[in-house]
């Protein structure tokens, strides 16, 4: 049996569907297919994967959605049309490296297959803004690099199972990316809390993070609505009838927890702003500069994500929710560091879990720095910010930590 392989970066930015590959500034770019792209810029250089390999948690929140996914997979009708069977579309949303999700994309295929044929041909389409580490995407997606979790298991890849096509789309995920009635089933992790603009409203405030704010600033919030009326109707669209979407996206939970301030040890957004703060105490950043984060990511509330559907009639009469459902998932390196399985001193631990917020966050820090300042200075500004936060840790490494807080949506398209 011969392997496929369909290695194609396809960015669909005109109406002529050429292909292209650029970097693109979202300031300035005219082009709605590169909604969000530049909102968060991947740190590390593309192809090593260090997305993957710091940001271990986010195989447990897939982990934990992995029995959603493959329920719906076998209630779901697979469509024959044509002569023969198509090929099963799988769009991975706001994938990153493609890491994270290997796992649940190798298990997803033998699901299809065992209601199908073991030669069923599966498609899987890797979605994410034109600026993501596509070289990234393909060495894991095709088994070049090898993949673990934090427990060390190793992650299969879905090349491997054989008639799996490999794709790439870098149209942002706030618009449509693939052909109407195309998709057979989309998932989404930890992505779609990323807003398509720059708000920018809390540059100047004592927070950094709509989340943190007692009322959600109305331009993060306005956005936030827009965006997810627009994610929705875009899946809507690219789903056949009766394909299924599972969205698992951050949020503000009912007991007001979110990404890293839980019931559990100290917040994450406190040591980051203690942290930053200690910048102007050491020199290197002015007042300004202290207060001038402002991240362009929202965590939507249960009722939000509800208000965007029930509210818009086109996306509450082709799309219907199945399941939604608020779950906390533990940070799996403090879980491991208090478990005493880690072997690691304070130290150490400090500088294995602090990269897993540094993979997110450290372009939108780096963005409140004053353009007066180089490249190279901002850096060191910026290297400096983490010490500061490893320093922090390590005094008290049990009590810092990244839970993750998500919203698990599953959506069915109505035939």
């Amino acid at each position: 049996m011969k392997l496929f392989a369909a290695l194609t970066l396809l960015s669909t930015l005109s109406a002529t569907n050429s292909m292209a590959v650029a970097k693109a500034d979202a300031k300035s770019c005219s082009s709605t297919a590169a909604g969000g792209a530049g909102v968060h810029v991947p740190i590390g250089k593309d192809g090593e994967g260090e997305y993957t390999a710091s940001t271990k948690g986010c195989f447990d929140v897939i982990a934990t959605a992995t029995p959603l996914v493959l329920n719906e997979i076998k209630k779901q009708p697979l469509r024959p049309f044509g002569v023969g069977s198509p090929a099963y579309h799988i769009a991975d949303y706001g994938t990153a490296d493609a890491g994270t999700s290997l796992g649940l994309m190798s298990r997803m295929v033998e699901a299809v297959r065992e209601r199908a044929t073991d030669e069923k041909e599966v498609v899987v389409h890797y979605e994410d803004q034109l600026t993501n580490e596509w070289q990234s995407v393909f060495n894991h997606a095709l088994g070049l690099k090898f993949v673990s979790d934090a427990y060390g298991k190793a992650i299969p890849n879905p090349y491997a199972l054989q008639n799996v096509f490999i794709e790439a789309c870098g149209v942002g995920f706030h618009n449509q990316c693939y052909p109407t009635n195309s998709i057979d089933f989309g998932v989404s992790f930890t992505a779609m809390h990323w807003l398509s603009r720059f708000p920018s409203s809390l540059k100047g405030s004592k927070f950094m993070h709509a989340a943190r704010c007692d009322e959600s600033p109305l331009p993060e919030k306005e956005q936030a609505a827009a965006d997810w009326k627009a994610i929705l109707k875009a899946r809507a669209k690219e789903l056949v009838p009766g394909g299924r979407f599972v969205c698992v996206n951050f949020c503000k939970d009912a007991n007001g927890h979110f990404l890293g301030q839980t019931d559990v040890g100290v917040s994450m957004w406190d040591s980051f702003q203690s942290s930053w703060d200690q910048l102007k105490e050491q020199g290197l950043i002015d007042e300004e500069e202290r207060l001038g984060v402002s991240f362009p990511n929202y965590y939507r509330t249960k009722k939000e994500f509800m208000e965007g559907i029930e509210g818009d009639e086109e996306i509450a009469s082709t799309l219907k929710v199945v399941s939604i459902e608020e779950r906390v998932v533990r940070c799996p390196y403090r879980e491991l560091y208090i478990s005493g399985k880690s072997d690691k001193s304070p130290r150490e631990y400090a500088e294995w879990m602090v990269p897993t917020t540094k993979t997110w966050s450290h372009s939108t820090f780096k963005s409140g720095l004053k353009d007066s300042k180089s490249e190279e200075e901002k850096e060191e500004v910026m290297t400096q910010f983490w010490e500061n936060y490893m320093s922090l840790v390590a005094k008290s490494p049990e009590e810092h930590g990244m839970d993750y807080v998500h919203a698990y949506i599953v959506f069915e398209k109505i035939e």
